[in-house]
């Protein structure tokens, strides 16, 4: 396991790295000799070949790198501006008042985060017709706890898996036996390596390879939910029976795992979404996608500590949220009036049908704010809309992952 350190995650390097890689490892023969009994082992080529399948592993290519970040919001949609989805119906920017405030006070004391790598190492080719990508990531999810020392450590234990992903277009016996070998290797096993399918969608996904990391992100999402099940389980961010708050990094995107029961919206009862990155031309009504009003517009109004009102937003599901808008730096220590704003996003439970508490909301801005100090300015360039707190928790989790060089090299390999 390597061991994460500012300014090692320059994408630009990770690529470099992974060219002068994929041509060394191609030279390894095909099939080799074990030392137990010379019995004949066999790499991901032999095993697919098999089946029948040709597997063609070429240099490998960091898709992190290759498509550029989207933002945390993309695919949202902001219901029209109309009445506010709080109990306060002004459409006015709200102020939080600093002065008079406790600038010490904080409802958090979890912080989650979950994180992926991706690579695409190959293609495969179909029945002699048809190529797909071979993918393979990373993914990690993990929490931690401020505690009453107000010290920041690990709470409970991190989720690591690796995964290969390959076309749900194979044959699902196929597909059945070649996991099956894979996964009964030591190698595979000695690196938490499972093999799942992906399923492309070309309305949705203009590429395979979209559809690759779309699955390994809704793996991610699984592992998440699975932490905060098991810390509403245990009382921690249970309703009803404590106070204490969760950050979620990022926005509440698990509709892949809501049920649609009331059920799942407990678990979030005590958890935010934050965002540091998001759509500034997202429209706020059908009428901005022609010309209208778009969320940026209205973010250039607010001053420092200071929110928007409340948005609804659903998601397909028919899952309501209030989600808004608040700037944590002032605008004179910012490069760009859109920076240093950070989205949150509340899931709303059946107490919030009318829309969430404005009490509550302008509790939860003023525990953001103060979490905004101090800062990681000079380790991270999203600084300005970055949560000290979450920082360390996203430095923690993807401490966990293996360089790319080591963890492409596994996968040409022999698997025994």
């Amino acid at each position: 396991m390597s061991i994460w350190r500012p300014g090692y995650n320059d994408k630009d390097t990770r690529i470099s790295q992974f060219t002068t890689i994929a041509p060394f490892y191609s030279k390894i023969p095909s099939h080799s000799k074990s030392r137990e009994g010379d019995a004949v082992v066999s790499t991901l080529v032999d095993i697919f070949k098999k089946f029948k399948i040709v597997l063609y592993q070429n240099e490998s290519l960091d898709l992190d790198h290759f498509y550029p970040e989207p933002y945390q919001d993309e695919g949202d949609e902001i219901k029209e501006i109309g009445e506010p989805f709080e109990t306060v119906k002004s459409k006015k920017i709200r102020r939080i008042d600093l002065a008079s405030e406790d600038r010490t006070y904080s409802g958090f004391s979890y912080f989650m985060d979950g994180s992926r790598r991706t690579y695409k190492i190959g293609d495969m080719v179909l029945e002699g017709k048809k190529i797909y990508p071979i993918v393979v990531a990373q993914i990690r999810a993990g929490c931690t706890e401020r505690d009453s020392a107000k010290k920041l450590h690990t709470h409970g234990e991190l989720q690591r898996k690796n995964l290969l992903l390959i076309s749900d277009k194979i044959n699902s016996v196929d597909f059945a036996e070649i996991r099956e070998r894979i996964r009964r290797t030591k190698l595979a096993e000695s690196f938490m390596l499972d093999v799942v399918t992906y399923k492309f969608n070309p309305e949705r996904d203009n590429i395979p390879v979209n559809s690759a990391i779309a699955t390994a992100t809704k793996l991610m999402h699984d592992m998440e939910i699975n932490i905060l099940k098991r810390m509403v389980a245990s009382g921690e961010i249970a309703p009803g029976v404590t106070d204490r708050m969760l950050i979620v990094d990022g926005p509440l995107q698990f509709i892949v795992q809501d049920d649609g029961k009331p059920e799942f919206a407990d678990l979030f009862y005590n958890v935010v979404g934050v965002s540091k990155s998001f759509d500034p031309m997202l429209p706020t009504s059908d009428k901005a996608k022609r010309g209208g009003r778009q969320i940026g517009a209205e973010l250039l109004k607010l001053g420092y500590g200071e929110r928007t009102p409340v948005f609804l937003k659903k998601n397909d599901r028919g899952r309501k949220f209030g989600c808004w808008y608040l700037r944590i730096r002032p605008m004179n220590l910012v490069s760009n009036p859109l920076e240093g704003i950070i989205k949150i996003e509340k899931m709303a439970t059946e107490d919030d049908e009318e829309g969430l508490s404005t009490a509550v909301v302008d509790n939860i801005s003023l525990s953001l704010l103060n979490e905004g100090s101090p800062t990681c300015y000079g380790r991270d360039k999203r600084w300005a809309a970055h949560l000290y707190p979450v920082y360390l928790t996203e430095t923690l989790v993807k401490s966990t992952f293996e360089s790319d060089l080591v963890f492409i090299s596994k996968f040409r390999r022999n698997f025994r």
